[in-house]
């Protein structure tokens, strides 16, 4: 990808709802910094003509606060909704280019919208892995069939349950998070050449494991369920 990264702060703003299509479009120019991996324009794809209307016509005024907290209905309801809304924009895959990354990046704005905050246990990429349900007979050309979806949406419900607080998101706390969902690339990549290596059928696999600190052993389990039991599934 080329081009300069985009700021938070100047690419996400206005009083919006996260699910406006306005708003998503600002979210998936800031992780993807508006282009493609081919260099091209990324945005809304062309079929879903009513989303570019609506987002190419935005009722926000640059300099408003990023949203106004609603915290009226429970954590459990918001995080059904946060979940909901991810869940769409993974599935229908509404741009050319980021939908992973634009999904959970509004998953993190839609609890903020509704006065709900992430705790340290959660962790973005974990997050990625259950929303991409790579392993499900349903995901079919990035795409989720209907059995699929529900079970991705069972398990980032029951993942977030144990994982959010009621509270009040800084500018800070927003920043971190959307930066995390960016940089989500090189993360996935990472994880991706360490399971190839490991899956390849040669003498020195139970040696690269054993080099892996915790961190990357925890992030190739959860990408790789046949590594669940660590170095005894390398034999």
């Amino acid at each position: 990808m080329t081009g300069t990264f985009l700021e938070f702060a100047d690419t996400v703003f206005g009083e919006l709802p996260t699910n406006h299509p306005a708003r998503l479009l600002q979210l998936n120019r800031f992780v993807t910094s508006g282009l493609t991996p081919a260099g091209e324009i990324n945005g809304y794809q062309s079929v879903f003509r009513g989303k570019i209307k609506a987002a190419t016509n935005p009722s926000f005024t640059a300099g408003t606060e990023l949203y106004t907290t609603n915290s009226k209905q429970s954590i459990r309801t918001t995080i059904d909704a946060a979940s909901t809304l991810a869940l769409d924009i993974r599935t229908n895959q509404y741009f050319k280019d980021g939908n992973h990354r634009t999904c959970l990046l509004a998953l993190v704005l839609f609890l903020a919208e509704h006065g709900v905050v992430l705790t340290s246990s959660f962790h973005v990429y974990r997050a990625y892995t259950i929303v991409s349900a790579r392993f499900h007979p349903g995901n079919e050309s990035n795409a989720l069939n209907a059995a699929a979806r529900v079970d991705a949406h069972r398990r980032l419900v029951r993942y977030l349950r144990r994982r959010t607080i009621g509270g009040v998101a800084t500018s800070e706390y927003l920043e971190t998070l959307a930066e995390t969902v960016r940089q989500l690339p090189i993360i996935v990549s990472h994880v991706e050449e360490v399971g190839a290596r490991l899956q390849k059928r040669w003498e020195h696999k139970g040696h690269i494991w054993d080099t892996l600190n915790w961190g990357h052993k925890v992030v190739v389990k959860w990408t790789f369920p046949e590594f669940k039991k660590g170095r005894t599934k390398l034999r």
